[in-house]
């Protein structure tokens, strides 16, 4: 008997179960149809640029210390950044150029360790093997001391020898700006070009970060040093640390956008008229439409695990976009664009 009704109870909650999943497909059935009933939409993007002035100038650059305790690389690598700010306050000063509207941004130090003077020893060593196999196979009858010479890099490279000298290192990332008033454009120009001088300056970038090596260490990594360097210019995404970029911003103002978007969503609109004319149709109302702004990026760099430096910074790169800024190394190519898509109902 029980048998009996638990089949009954389980035939109800199946016919429960079908009766439901109908429901939901003539409900599924009845959106598609309305949806297919639906005027089709005509997608149209269009752009409009605009050229901006420049409204303050940025240095964006990075410093590297080295040293043989972590305590010592960190402290020389603040010691030095305090000097570095301390002579573009100085510069900004005499130039007469942010008059109290000038921001420093440090961020935290990155803590590594490298080999001295070799970007990427696993690349290096990777870049020696190459040249070595291939001089073994042009020349198979090698003598002398240039065979002594791979065949002594092989065994290092292969960790027979002393294990490479590392040290710790301390990076820090500066991006310091300048307000710029409108009647000081020439004059922002000029102290772009002083940036880009005290960029290479010795003191500035501090060639005495680096650690002292012995004559040992010195022979011990010198094959490598060459081949690091090779490496390095070879890449065009990677520079050193201590290189600088000065460029020039450029900020959207509300007004700007709004007339923008406005000449954006008028040529839109005159190039779906078109197009739906063109397929013997009539334009109907708006039903979507989205913006995007985009101009170029530079500078935004970040410090890789090796102490390298990668030209991307998603961070820098996002606030940037947020707050609608354009920087360019050359103030007269800070173009933005706003781009508009429009979605339109044709009938």
């Amino acid at each position: 008997m029980r048998n009996i009704q638990s089949i009954g109870t389980l035939l109800s909650l199946t016919s429960a179960l079908w009766l439901a999943s109908l429901g939901s497909l003539s409900a599924q059935t009845q959106n598609t149809t309305q949806a297919s009933n639906a005027a089709p939409l005509l997608t149209v993007t269009a752009q409009e640029s605009v050229t901006l002035k420049p409204i303050a100038v940025q240095m964006r650059t990075t410093f590297r210390a080295e040293d043989r305790t972590v305590s010592d690389a960190v402290a020389k690598l603040q010691d030095h950044c305090q000097t570095a700010q301390k002579m573009l306050v100085d510069l900004a000063q005499s130039s007469n150029i942010g008059e109290g509207k000038s921001n420093f941004q440090w961020n935290l130090p990155v803590l590594g360790q490298s080999v001295p003077f070799v970007d990427n020893p696993e690349t290096a060593k990777q870049w020696l093997r190459r040249q070595a196999a291939q001089m073994q196979v042009n020349n198979p009858q090698m003598r002398g001391k240039l065979r002594e010479m791979l065949l002594q890099e092989e065994e290092e490279l292969d960790g027979e020898a002393d294990p490479l000298p590392l040290v710790h290192t301390a990076t820090k990332r500066l991006v310091a700006e300048w307000a710029i008033n409108p009647d000081q454009l020439e004059s922002a120009v000029e102290f772009g070009a002083k940036l880009r001088q005290i960029s290479q300056d010795k003191l500035f970038r501090g060639t005495k970060l680096r650690v002292q090596l012995s004559e040992e260490e010195l022979e011990q990594i010198m094959p490598l040093m060459g081949a690091s360097a090779y490496v390095s210019s070879s890449s065009s995404n990677i520079t050193s640390a201590g290189e600088g970029q000065v460029l020039y911003v450029g900020a959207l103002s509300e007004d700007e956008e709004a007339q923008a978007m406005k000449s954006a969503f008028e040529r839109a609109k005159a190039q779906a008229t078109r197009l739906a004319s063109a397929a013997g149709k009539q334009l109907g109302e708006v039903k979507m439409i989205t913006t995007t702004s985009q101009s170029p990026t530079f500078g935004n760099q970040v410090v890789t695990a090796n102490g390298s430096i990668a030209t991307t910074n998603s961070a820098l790169e996002y606030q940037d976009r947020a707050e609608k800024r354009c920087l360019h190394p050359n103030p007269n190519e800070l173009v933005l664009s706003i781009s508009v898509q429009v979605g339109f109902e044709i009938r």
